[in-house]
């Protein structure tokens, strides 16, 4: 049954049922039911107000002996009303089914059967060009119809035309100079980023970088300056850094100088000391000297302005090597000839050592002649057996 706008009037004012599965509606009831703009009516309160043509409550009305889409019942099974689409290019018809929920929620839209896109679109300027392109041709009217077909054969077409078009290498200087048209392929470009910059308190544009739909890009003059500002200044910037980090170079350089320097100053010095050179001469086991000299043992067992407990130290850390210089050889040749060349313990004249009593004085044993002793070897070790492995 084909339903008209009388026989909808009619099932209105009647508040009956009308649509059945597998009606078909005409043009003035499809806009009634789905295009018709909202009108002043009446409301419950008193005052006037926007409602639909067709209010929901009549559209239940209307839809009440058709079966709708149920969650439980098997997929496709519901029932259906049908609009006749007329191509507006080939002139073929294509009906096109309505559900209940559409008419009732008021959802139909006829666009919804015209696709319009380009894939792949990285960009997404080739689908907004052709969209633009489509409306120009055939118009935004609501019952418009364009089959699929067809859509296909103007996108092929335009897109077509529309790559040829962006070979061209004055295509964005044609942009600029049709800013304020209206032509399509406008819609093939866009503004990727503006930037802009504080002068006195305003705002003044600083340079736009330019996209086209197959992925050019163009910088106008004042982005172009921009970035060799920006260049300019993030070289200085470098250069500064650079002028920074020889600087902290060269002042680290300086001190590393500095410290050697103080280094070599501080040990020359300490190599001239009395100390120092008391310790070169008699605590160093390969120190050449004469230790039968008088005047060399006498230097030896009595230093002047030298520092002990320095020589203490030195000798101490150093005990083995202490033992083989010529300081220990001066005090040992001293002990045993203020023993007369006797073991102090059993008289024996052999195998004579210097033996410490004591470990207070070690390495300055010049100081304390009194914790030394002159022993045979025997004796000796009986002595360290009585000390229980105290140090020689």
């Amino acid at each position: 049954m084909l339903i008209t706008r009388d026989i909808l009037n009619k099932a209105l004012e009647d508040k009956m049922p009308l649509f059945h599965d597998g009606d078909y509606i005409d043009d003035d009831v499809l806009y009634d039911l789905f295009y018709a703009q909202p009108i002043l009516k009446d409301l419950p309160n008193g005052k006037k107000g926007l409602r639909t043509l067709i209010p929901r409550n009549d559209r239940n009305i209307l839809c009440a002996e058709l079966n709708g889409y149920m969650s439980n019942s098997p997929k496709g099974v519901f029932d259906k009303i049908y609009y006749t689409l007329r191509c507006k290019l080939c002139n073929k018809t294509f009906p096109v089914r309505i559900t209940k929920g559409q008419i009732i929620n008021r959802t139909f839209k006829i666009s919804n059967y015209i696709n319009i896109s380009v894939n792949p679109d990285r960009y997404y300027l080739f689908t907004k060009a052709l969209r633009e392109l489509y409306n120009i041709k055939y118009g935004n009217v609501y019952n418009t119809y364009v089959c699929k077909s067809c859509v296909e054969k103007f996108v092929s077409d335009t897109m077509q035309e529309a790559s040829e078009f962006l070979e061209r290498k004055d295509k964005f200087d044609w942009f600029l100079f049709h800013k304020n048209s209206d032509d399509w392929k406008r819609k093939l470009f866009r503004i990727e980023e503006a930037h802009f910059r504080l002068d006195n308190g305003k705002e003044i544009e600083d340079g736009k970088i330019y996209r086209a739909a197959n992925g050019d890009v163009w910088k106008d003059d004042k982005y172009n300056e921009r970035e060799k500002r920006e260049q300019e200044e993030q070289n200085h910037q470098r250069k500064l850094e650079e002028i920074r980090r020889q600087q902290k170079q060269n002042e680290e350089a300086e001190r590393e100088r500095t410290r050697k320097a103080n280094e070599l100053f501080l040990a020359r010095h300490q190599l001239n000391t009395p100390t120092q050179r008391y310790i070169n001469k008699f605590c160093n086991k390969d120190s050449d000297i004469d230790i039968t000299d008088k005047e060399i043992q006498r230097e030896a067992l009595s230093p002047e302005d030298v520092n002990y407990e320095a020589i203490q130290k030195h000798n101490s850390k150093l005990y083995r090597e202490y033992l083989q210089s010529p300081l220990w050889k001066i005090i040992s040749s001293k002990v045993k000839w203020n023993a007369n060349y006797r073991c102090e313990k059993c008289g024996s004249t052999k195998n004579l050592v210097t033996h410490h009593t004591s470990y207070e004085f070690k390495g300055i044993e010049f100081l304390a002649f009194h914790t030394l002793q002159c022993l045979c070897s025997k004796c000796h070790e009986k002595e360290h057996d009585k000390q229980n492995g105290s140090e020689k």
